[in-house]
């Protein structure tokens, strides 16, 4: 076996775990997905972390961004900046939540707070 060909399988999934970016609404803002665990494990220290969000690197056959498990807390609309629905490849439905703070939360769409929120999101992205 050559180097070369030992090396390929390392290449295409260094490839494949690059960097990604995605554009939430169109509004032109971009976030890197990978494991999102950072904010969770510093709310965790304070035993508040508030839902699970799983977001994994993109690549042909990219998994999408799921909730493992929704907020307890009441959606505050006030707080939150942007939204996007998990895909239904994910185990369960979810609406993740992203605060003007930049944290990420999930919910579930079933809500009626949840989906008001939605629509308030959506409204003031059209006007812009």
């Amino acid at each position: 076996m050559k180097v070369s060909d030992a090396a390929l399988p390392f290449l295409i999934l260094a490839a494949a775990l690059g960097t990604q970016a995605r554009v939430i609404h169109g509004e032109g803002t971009e976030f890197q997905f990978f494991l999102h665990l950072r904010p969770c494990t510093v709310l965790l220290r304070k035993k508040a972390c508030p839902s699970v969000v799983l977001s994994l690197p993109a690549g042909f056959h990219r998994p999408a961004d799921c909730c493992l498990s929704y907020t307890s807390r009441r959606i505050r609309c006030v707080f939150m900046r942007d939204y996007f629905v998990t895909s239904s490849s994910c185990s369960q439905p979810g609406v993740i939540f992203y605060t003007k703070k930049g944290q990420r939360v999930c919910a579930n769409p079933r809500d009626s707070q949840v989906q008001d929120c939605m629509t308030n999101l959506k409204l003031k992205s059209d006007i812009r």
